[in-house]
């Protein structure tokens, strides 16, 4: 009979738990209008359509929440940053000495 080694256990927790930074409010609610545009866009192409074809009720309980799923996963990964262009044209204007008010 063969002995194994004790196989060493990871804690679980927030030890293992990827980190990541912590947005402002301003930044989060730039990352939640890019993931409702984004559901949105998904939504009009027939995606939420598409997620009910031949499931009936259930299906179409959850489909929003996939939509919502995939939207947030591509505004994580994709961002569009067009409210970051937004606050950047802002910024200039406000910061113009030469304009007058």
């Amino acid at each position: 009979m063969t002995v194994t080694p004790p196989i060493n256990v990871m804690p679980t927790g927030a030890a293992q738990a990827p980190t990541q930074p912590k947005l402002t409010a301003e930044e989060d609610t730039n990352v939640r209008f890019e993931q409702l545009l984004w559901a949105e866009l998904l939504t009009h192409t027939g995606l939420e359509k598409a997620l009910t074809l031949s499931g009936g009720e259930g299906a179409s309980m959850f489909s929003r929440y996939f939509v919502e799923a995939i939207a947030a996963d591509i505004a994580e990964q994709h961002p569009l940053g067009l409210l970051d262009k937004q606050a950047d044209a802002t910024q200039s204007i406000d910061s113009d000495p030469g304009a007058d008010s």
